[in-house]
Protein backbone atom coordinates (compact mmCIF):
# COMPACT_ATOMS: atom_id res chain seq x y z
CA UNK A 1 0.00 0.00 0.00
CA UNK A 2 1.31 3.42 -0.94
CA UNK A 3 2.16 5.66 1.99
CA UNK A 4 1.34 8.84 0.10
CA UNK A 5 -2.27 8.89 -1.13
CA UNK A 6 -2.69 9.88 -4.76
CA UNK A 7 -3.90 13.43 -5.20
CA UNK A 8 -5.36 15.42 -8.07
CA UNK A 9 -6.98 12.34 -9.68
CA UNK A 10 -10.66 11.71 -10.30
CA UNK A 11 -12.49 8.88 -8.57
CA UNK A 12 -13.52 6.20 -11.05
CA UNK A 13 -16.84 4.38 -11.30
CA UNK A 14 -15.20 1.34 -9.72
CA UNK A 15 -13.95 3.47 -6.81
CA UNK A 16 -17.46 4.72 -6.10
CA UNK A 17 -18.94 1.23 -6.19
CA UNK A 18 -16.28 0.10 -3.72
CA UNK A 19 -17.11 3.06 -1.46
CA UNK A 20 -20.76 1.96 -1.45
CA UNK A 21 -19.72 -1.61 -0.59
CA UNK A 22 -17.48 -0.50 2.27
CA UNK A 23 -20.23 1.75 3.65
CA UNK A 24 -22.66 -1.17 3.72
CA UNK A 25 -20.09 -3.12 5.72
CA UNK A 26 -19.83 -0.27 8.24
CA UNK A 27 -16.19 0.73 7.66
CA UNK A 28 -14.91 4.21 8.55
CA UNK A 29 -13.87 6.92 6.09
CA UNK A 30 -10.21 6.51 7.02
CA UNK A 31 -10.39 2.77 6.36
CA UNK A 32 -12.03 3.37 2.95
CA UNK A 33 -9.42 6.01 2.07
CA UNK A 34 -6.57 3.60 2.82
CA UNK A 35 -8.12 0.90 0.65
CA UNK A 36 -8.60 3.26 -2.29
CA UNK A 37 -5.26 5.02 -1.83
CA UNK A 38 -7.01 8.39 -1.46
CA UNK A 39 -7.02 11.02 1.24
CA UNK A 40 -9.84 10.86 3.85
CA UNK A 41 -10.99 14.35 2.85
CA UNK A 42 -11.54 13.12 -0.72
CA UNK A 43 -13.78 10.27 0.47
CA UNK A 44 -15.60 12.58 2.88
CA UNK A 45 -16.35 15.14 0.17
CA UNK A 46 -17.45 12.42 -2.23
CA UNK A 47 -19.98 11.07 0.27
CA UNK A 48 -21.20 14.54 1.24
CA UNK A 49 -21.65 15.73 -2.35
CA UNK A 50 -23.38 12.60 -3.69
CA UNK A 51 -25.53 11.34 -0.85
CA UNK A 52 -29.14 10.88 -1.92
CA UNK A 53 -31.72 12.17 0.60
CA UNK A 54 -35.19 10.67 0.53
CA UNK A 55 -37.68 12.47 2.74
CA UNK A 56 -40.35 10.38 4.37
CA UNK A 57 -44.03 11.27 4.41
CA UNK A 58 -44.36 9.64 7.83
CA UNK A 59 -44.08 11.34 11.18
CA UNK A 60 -40.77 10.96 13.04
CA UNK A 61 -42.49 10.68 16.44
CA UNK A 62 -41.36 8.56 19.36
CA UNK A 63 -44.83 6.98 19.56
CA UNK A 64 -45.02 6.15 15.86
CA UNK A 65 -45.78 2.45 16.28
CA UNK A 66 -48.27 2.90 19.16
CA UNK A 67 -50.04 5.95 17.77
CA UNK A 68 -53.76 5.57 16.98
CA UNK A 69 -54.51 9.26 16.48
CA UNK A 70 -56.92 10.45 13.79
CA UNK A 71 -58.09 13.85 12.58
CA UNK A 72 -55.37 15.83 14.39
CA UNK A 73 -55.13 18.24 11.48
CA UNK A 74 -57.48 21.21 11.59
CA UNK A 75 -58.29 21.03 7.87
CA UNK A 76 -60.39 18.39 6.10
CA UNK A 77 -60.72 16.38 9.32
CA UNK A 78 -64.02 14.81 8.30
CA UNK A 79 -62.91 13.59 4.89
CA UNK A 80 -59.38 12.42 5.84
CA UNK A 81 -59.04 8.64 6.27
CA UNK A 82 -55.26 8.73 6.78
CA UNK A 83 -53.56 7.71 10.02
CA UNK A 84 -51.89 10.75 11.56
CA UNK A 85 -48.70 8.80 12.18
CA UNK A 86 -48.26 8.41 8.41
CA UNK A 87 -48.75 12.14 7.80
CA UNK A 88 -45.78 14.48 7.99
CA UNK A 89 -48.06 17.45 8.72
CA UNK A 90 -49.60 15.90 11.82
CA UNK A 91 -46.66 16.78 14.06
CA UNK A 92 -47.55 20.47 13.71
CA UNK A 93 -50.89 19.88 15.42
CA UNK A 94 -50.33 16.92 17.77
CA UNK A 95 -49.65 17.89 21.39
CA UNK A 96 -48.02 14.53 22.12
CA UNK A 97 -45.51 14.71 19.27
CA UNK A 98 -41.95 13.94 20.43
CA UNK A 99 -39.21 13.97 17.82
CA UNK A 100 -36.96 10.94 17.77
CA UNK A 101 -33.82 10.15 15.76
CA UNK A 102 -32.72 6.99 14.01
CA UNK A 103 -30.60 4.83 16.33
CA UNK A 104 -28.79 3.29 13.35
CA UNK A 105 -27.48 6.65 12.18
CA UNK A 106 -26.52 7.76 15.69
CA UNK A 107 -24.49 4.65 16.43
CA UNK A 108 -22.58 4.68 13.13
CA UNK A 109 -19.50 6.83 12.49
CA UNK A 110 -21.00 7.89 9.18
CA UNK A 111 -24.58 9.11 9.26
CA UNK A 112 -25.81 7.04 6.31
CA UNK A 113 -28.45 4.37 5.90
CA UNK A 114 -26.21 2.09 3.83
CA UNK A 115 -26.24 -1.37 5.42
CA UNK A 116 -29.34 -0.83 7.54
CA UNK A 117 -31.67 -3.87 7.54
CA UNK A 118 -34.76 -1.68 8.08
CA UNK A 119 -34.05 0.69 5.19
CA UNK A 120 -37.26 -0.23 3.32
CA UNK A 121 -39.53 -0.18 6.41
CA UNK A 122 -38.11 2.93 8.04
CA UNK A 123 -40.25 6.03 8.59
CA UNK A 124 -37.23 8.35 8.99
CA UNK A 125 -35.63 10.39 6.16
CA UNK A 126 -33.12 8.18 4.33
CA UNK A 127 -29.51 9.14 3.55
CA UNK A 128 -28.08 6.71 1.01
CA UNK A 129 -24.88 6.70 -1.01
CA UNK A 130 -25.10 4.81 -4.32
CA UNK A 131 -21.92 4.42 -6.34
CA UNK A 132 -23.41 4.18 -9.85
CA UNK A 133 -25.78 7.11 -9.38
CA UNK A 134 -22.96 9.18 -7.82
CA UNK A 135 -20.69 8.50 -10.80
CA UNK A 136 -23.42 9.38 -13.33
CA UNK A 137 -24.12 12.65 -11.54
CA UNK A 138 -20.38 13.46 -11.34
CA UNK A 139 -19.87 12.80 -15.08
CA UNK A 140 -22.80 15.04 -15.99
CA UNK A 141 -21.43 17.90 -13.89
CA UNK A 142 -17.92 17.37 -15.29
CA UNK A 143 -19.10 17.50 -18.90
CA UNK A 144 -21.51 20.41 -18.46
CA UNK A 145 -18.92 22.52 -16.62
CA UNK A 146 -16.60 22.28 -19.60
CA UNK A 147 -19.16 23.07 -22.26
CA UNK A 148 -20.57 26.39 -23.33
CA UNK A 149 -19.69 29.88 -22.17
CA UNK A 150 -20.91 31.74 -19.10
CA UNK A 151 -21.79 34.86 -21.05
CA UNK A 152 -24.95 36.86 -21.61
CA UNK A 153 -26.11 37.80 -25.11
CA UNK A 154 -25.06 41.40 -24.46
CA UNK A 155 -21.55 40.35 -23.41
CA UNK A 156 -21.14 38.09 -26.44
CA UNK A 157 -22.30 40.87 -28.76
CA UNK A 158 -19.84 43.32 -27.15
CA UNK A 159 -16.97 40.84 -27.54
CA UNK A 160 -17.84 40.22 -31.18
CA UNK A 161 -18.06 43.92 -32.08
CA UNK A 162 -14.75 44.62 -30.31
CA UNK A 163 -12.68 41.61 -31.32
CA UNK A 164 -13.71 40.76 -34.89
CA UNK A 165 -12.68 44.10 -36.51
CA UNK A 166 -9.35 44.07 -34.65
CA UNK A 167 -8.48 40.55 -35.77
CA UNK A 168 -9.24 41.60 -39.34
CA UNK A 169 -6.72 44.42 -38.79
CA UNK A 170 -4.09 41.76 -38.14
CA UNK A 171 -3.98 42.04 -34.36
CA UNK A 172 -3.32 38.97 -32.22
CA UNK A 173 -5.71 37.62 -29.59
CA UNK A 174 -3.17 38.46 -26.87
CA UNK A 175 -2.85 42.10 -28.00
CA UNK A 176 -6.64 42.50 -28.12
CA UNK A 177 -7.15 41.06 -24.63
CA UNK A 178 -4.32 43.21 -23.24
CA UNK A 179 -5.67 46.42 -24.81
CA UNK A 180 -9.40 46.05 -24.13
CA UNK A 181 -11.54 45.46 -21.07
CA UNK A 182 -13.16 42.18 -22.14
CA UNK A 183 -15.17 39.91 -19.81
CA UNK A 184 -13.13 36.87 -20.93
CA UNK A 185 -9.50 35.77 -20.79
CA UNK A 186 -7.28 34.93 -23.76
CA UNK A 187 -7.98 31.17 -23.71
CA UNK A 188 -11.76 31.69 -23.54
CA UNK A 189 -11.62 34.16 -26.42
CA UNK A 190 -9.72 31.60 -28.50
CA UNK A 191 -12.39 29.00 -27.71
CA UNK A 192 -15.11 31.44 -28.75
CA UNK A 193 -13.35 31.87 -32.10
CA UNK A 194 -12.76 28.13 -32.55
CA UNK A 195 -16.44 27.38 -31.78
CA UNK A 196 -17.59 29.95 -34.39
CA UNK A 197 -19.31 32.14 -31.79
CA UNK A 198 -17.89 35.31 -33.39
CA UNK A 199 -17.88 36.72 -36.92
CA UNK A 200 -14.19 35.87 -37.30
CA UNK A 201 -13.08 32.26 -37.62
CA UNK A 202 -10.02 30.26 -36.69
CA UNK A 203 -8.70 30.69 -40.23
CA UNK A 204 -8.55 34.47 -39.64
CA UNK A 205 -5.86 34.02 -36.97
CA UNK A 206 -2.39 34.31 -38.46
CA UNK A 207 -0.71 31.32 -36.85
CA UNK A 208 -3.72 29.00 -36.71
CA UNK A 209 -2.86 27.45 -40.08
CA UNK A 210 0.06 25.03 -40.19
CA UNK A 211 3.18 26.71 -41.45
CA UNK A 212 5.17 25.54 -44.43
CA UNK A 213 8.45 23.74 -43.97
CA UNK A 214 11.40 26.13 -44.00
CA UNK A 215 13.20 26.10 -47.32
CA UNK A 216 16.94 25.52 -47.33
CA UNK A 217 19.25 28.11 -48.81
CA UNK A 218 20.86 27.20 -52.11
CA UNK A 219 24.47 26.06 -52.08
CA UNK A 220 25.71 29.22 -53.78
CA UNK A 221 24.02 31.65 -51.39
CA UNK A 222 26.10 34.84 -51.21
CA UNK A 223 27.40 35.43 -47.66
CA UNK A 224 30.42 37.17 -46.27
CA UNK A 225 32.43 34.18 -45.06
CA UNK A 226 35.67 36.03 -44.35
CA UNK A 227 35.52 38.00 -41.10
CA UNK A 228 38.39 39.85 -39.53
CA UNK A 229 39.64 38.66 -36.17
CA UNK A 230 37.98 40.32 -33.22
CA UNK A 231 34.55 40.53 -34.87
CA UNK A 232 33.40 36.89 -34.77
CA UNK A 233 30.50 35.63 -32.69
CA UNK A 234 32.86 34.01 -30.20
CA UNK A 235 34.50 37.42 -29.76
CA UNK A 236 31.04 38.88 -29.19
CA UNK A 237 30.38 36.38 -26.38
CA UNK A 238 33.72 37.16 -24.75
CA UNK A 239 33.08 40.89 -24.98
CA UNK A 240 29.60 40.59 -23.47
CA UNK A 241 31.03 38.48 -20.66
CA UNK A 242 33.06 41.46 -19.44
CA UNK A 243 30.79 44.35 -20.50
CA UNK A 244 27.22 45.12 -19.50
CA UNK A 245 25.87 46.99 -22.50
CA UNK A 246 22.90 47.00 -24.84
CA UNK A 247 23.02 45.19 -28.18
CA UNK A 248 21.41 46.30 -31.44
CA UNK A 249 20.74 43.56 -33.98
CA UNK A 250 21.04 44.62 -37.62
CA UNK A 251 19.65 42.92 -40.71
CA UNK A 252 18.05 43.59 -44.09
CA UNK A 253 14.60 42.79 -45.46
CA UNK A 254 14.50 42.25 -49.22
CA UNK A 255 11.66 42.82 -51.67
CA UNK A 256 11.36 41.05 -55.01
CA UNK A 257 14.32 39.42 -56.73
CA UNK A 258 14.48 42.23 -59.28
CA UNK A 259 14.27 44.96 -56.61
CA UNK A 260 17.14 47.29 -55.96
CA UNK A 261 15.52 48.61 -52.76
CA UNK A 262 15.73 46.92 -49.34
CA UNK A 263 14.97 47.70 -45.70
CA UNK A 264 17.76 48.09 -43.16
CA UNK A 265 16.37 47.01 -39.78
CA UNK A 266 17.86 47.83 -36.38
CA UNK A 267 16.43 45.87 -33.45
CA UNK A 268 17.04 46.90 -29.81
CA UNK A 269 17.08 43.63 -27.89
CA UNK A 270 16.33 45.24 -24.50
CA UNK A 271 13.07 46.94 -25.49
CA UNK A 272 12.20 44.98 -28.68
CA UNK A 273 11.97 48.32 -30.48
CA UNK A 274 12.86 48.16 -34.17
CA UNK A 275 13.80 50.82 -36.71
CA UNK A 276 13.63 50.40 -40.48
CA UNK A 277 15.43 52.54 -43.06
CA UNK A 278 14.66 52.28 -46.75
CA UNK A 279 17.76 51.62 -48.89
CA UNK A 280 17.71 52.58 -52.55
CA UNK A 281 20.14 49.77 -53.25
CA UNK A 282 20.93 46.59 -51.33
CA UNK A 283 24.66 47.33 -51.03
CA UNK A 284 27.26 47.97 -48.38
CA UNK A 285 27.56 51.58 -49.48
CA UNK A 286 23.90 52.34 -48.84
CA UNK A 287 23.96 50.56 -45.45
CA UNK A 288 26.77 52.85 -44.33
CA UNK A 289 24.94 55.88 -45.73
CA UNK A 290 21.88 54.93 -43.65
CA UNK A 291 23.97 54.63 -40.47
CA UNK A 292 25.64 57.96 -41.26
CA UNK A 293 22.22 59.57 -41.63
CA UNK A 294 21.06 58.23 -38.24
CA UNK A 295 24.27 59.43 -36.58
CA UNK A 296 23.92 62.84 -38.19
CA UNK A 297 20.34 63.13 -36.83
CA UNK A 298 21.13 61.91 -33.31
CA UNK A 299 24.61 63.35 -32.90
CA UNK A 300 27.77 61.45 -32.02
CA UNK A 301 27.14 61.08 -28.27
CA UNK A 302 23.49 59.96 -28.51
CA UNK A 303 24.31 57.54 -31.35
CA UNK A 304 27.16 56.02 -29.34
CA UNK A 305 24.81 55.70 -26.34
CA UNK A 306 22.07 53.95 -28.32
CA UNK A 307 24.27 51.85 -30.64
CA UNK A 308 27.23 50.70 -28.51
CA UNK A 309 27.25 47.18 -30.01
CA UNK A 310 25.83 46.04 -33.36
CA UNK A 311 25.34 42.33 -34.06
CA UNK A 312 24.62 41.38 -37.66
CA UNK A 313 24.88 38.50 -40.11
CA UNK A 314 27.35 37.73 -42.89
CA UNK A 315 25.42 39.35 -45.73
CA UNK A 316 27.45 41.06 -48.43
CA UNK A 317 25.85 44.40 -47.53
CA UNK A 318 27.60 44.35 -44.13
CA UNK A 319 31.07 43.55 -45.42
CA UNK A 320 32.58 47.01 -44.78
CA UNK A 321 33.50 46.74 -41.11
CA UNK A 322 35.46 49.98 -41.00
CA UNK A 323 32.62 51.90 -42.67
CA UNK A 324 30.11 50.63 -40.08
CA UNK A 325 32.32 51.42 -37.08
CA UNK A 326 33.72 54.82 -38.09
CA UNK A 327 31.92 58.02 -37.12
CA UNK A 328 31.02 60.86 -39.47
CA UNK A 329 32.36 63.16 -36.74
CA UNK A 330 35.70 61.33 -36.55
CA UNK A 331 36.77 58.33 -34.48
CA UNK A 332 34.65 55.25 -33.81
CA UNK A 333 30.90 55.31 -33.27
CA UNK A 334 30.18 51.65 -32.51
CA UNK A 335 31.61 48.14 -32.45
CA UNK A 336 30.26 45.47 -34.84
CA UNK A 337 30.21 41.68 -34.48
CA UNK A 338 29.00 38.97 -36.86
CA UNK A 339 26.92 35.87 -36.25
CA UNK A 340 28.14 32.50 -37.40
CA UNK A 341 27.13 31.61 -40.98
CA UNK A 342 23.65 30.04 -41.26
CA UNK A 343 22.82 30.75 -37.61
CA UNK A 344 20.01 33.34 -37.68
CA UNK A 345 18.94 32.29 -34.17
CA UNK A 346 21.95 34.19 -32.79
CA UNK A 347 20.00 37.35 -33.55
CA UNK A 348 16.60 35.73 -33.21
CA UNK A 349 14.83 38.83 -31.88
CA UNK A 350 15.43 40.71 -35.11
CA UNK A 351 14.42 37.73 -37.25
CA UNK A 352 11.24 37.22 -35.24
CA UNK A 353 10.27 40.87 -35.57
CA UNK A 354 10.59 40.59 -39.34
CA UNK A 355 7.42 38.46 -39.23
CA UNK A 356 5.48 41.57 -38.24
CA UNK A 357 6.95 43.46 -41.19
CA UNK A 358 5.92 40.61 -43.49
CA UNK A 359 2.34 40.89 -42.20
CA UNK A 360 2.22 44.38 -43.76
CA UNK A 361 4.66 43.88 -46.65
CA UNK A 362 4.36 40.20 -47.69
CA UNK A 363 7.24 38.36 -49.31
CA UNK A 364 7.45 39.00 -53.02
CA UNK A 365 6.22 42.60 -52.65
CA UNK A 366 8.37 45.30 -54.17
CA UNK A 367 9.82 47.83 -51.73
CA UNK A 368 10.57 50.49 -54.34
CA UNK A 369 7.15 52.25 -54.22
CA UNK A 370 7.41 52.94 -50.48
CA UNK A 371 8.74 56.14 -48.95
CA UNK A 372 10.52 56.50 -45.63
CA UNK A 373 7.38 58.16 -44.23
CA UNK A 374 5.35 55.04 -45.01
CA UNK A 375 8.02 52.80 -43.50
CA UNK A 376 8.03 54.95 -40.33
CA UNK A 377 4.25 54.57 -40.04
CA UNK A 378 4.54 50.81 -40.43
CA UNK A 379 7.20 50.59 -37.72
CA UNK A 380 5.14 52.79 -35.37
CA UNK A 381 2.27 50.32 -35.65
CA UNK A 382 4.66 47.41 -35.04
CA UNK A 383 6.42 49.11 -32.12
CA UNK A 384 3.08 49.80 -30.39
CA UNK A 385 1.97 46.18 -30.74
CA UNK A 386 1.78 44.55 -27.30
CA UNK A 387 3.87 41.44 -26.69
CA UNK A 388 3.44 38.55 -24.29
CA UNK A 389 7.21 38.44 -23.68
CA UNK A 390 6.97 42.06 -22.49
CA UNK A 391 4.14 41.13 -20.08
CA UNK A 392 1.46 43.01 -21.97
CA UNK A 393 3.53 46.08 -22.81
CA UNK A 394 4.59 47.30 -26.23
CA UNK A 395 8.18 48.08 -27.31
CA UNK A 396 7.20 51.76 -27.41
CA UNK A 397 6.10 51.60 -23.75
CA UNK A 398 9.46 50.10 -22.73
CA UNK A 399 11.49 52.47 -24.93
CA UNK A 400 9.74 55.49 -23.47
CA UNK A 401 10.90 54.42 -20.01
CA UNK A 402 14.47 53.45 -20.96
CA UNK A 403 15.62 55.76 -23.72
CA UNK A 404 16.13 59.55 -23.93
CA UNK A 405 13.13 61.47 -25.19
CA UNK A 406 15.23 63.06 -27.93
CA UNK A 407 15.96 59.65 -29.42
CA UNK A 408 12.25 58.92 -29.97
CA UNK A 409 11.41 62.40 -31.23
CA UNK A 410 14.34 62.74 -33.66
CA UNK A 411 13.66 59.37 -35.31
CA UNK A 412 9.87 59.87 -35.55
CA UNK A 413 8.95 57.06 -33.13
CA UNK A 414 5.37 57.85 -32.09
CA UNK A 415 2.50 56.42 -30.09
CA UNK A 416 -0.38 54.61 -31.81
CA UNK A 417 -3.68 53.74 -30.10
CA UNK A 418 -3.87 49.97 -29.45
CA UNK A 419 -7.19 49.53 -31.29
CA UNK A 420 -5.91 51.58 -34.26
CA UNK A 421 -3.01 49.23 -34.92
CA UNK A 422 -3.23 47.62 -38.35
CA UNK A 423 -0.82 44.83 -39.27
CA UNK A 424 -2.18 44.10 -42.74
CA UNK A 425 -1.22 45.35 -46.23
CA UNK A 426 -4.26 47.65 -45.99
CA UNK A 427 -2.18 49.97 -43.77
CA UNK A 428 0.12 50.93 -46.65
CA UNK A 429 -2.79 51.28 -49.07
CA UNK A 430 -4.51 53.72 -46.70
CA UNK A 431 -1.38 55.87 -46.62
CA UNK A 432 -1.00 55.76 -50.40
CA UNK A 433 -4.60 56.86 -50.91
Amino acid sequence: MSKNPSSGKHLTRDDRIRIETYLKQGFSIRYIAERLDKSPSTISREIKNHTLITKSNSCDCEFFFECKMHHVCEKNTQNCRKDCRTCAKAKKYCSEYTKVYCDYQIERKISLCNGCSKIYNCHFPKYIYKGKEADDKYRDVLINSRNGFDLTCEQLDYIDKTVSPLIKQGQSVYHIVSSNNLPVCESTLRRLINDCELDVRNIDLRNAVKRRQRRKRPAGYNTMTVIKDGHKYEDFLKYMGTHETAVVQMDCVEGTKTDNAALLTLYFSTSHLQLAIILNEHTSKHVIEALDMIEDILGKDLFAQMFPIILTDNGHEFADINGIERSVFGGKRTKVFYCEPNHPEQKGGCEKNHELIRYIIPKGTSLEPYSQEQINLMMNHINNYKRKELFGHSPYDIAKQLYPEDFLILLGIEYVEPNSINLTPALMKIVSD
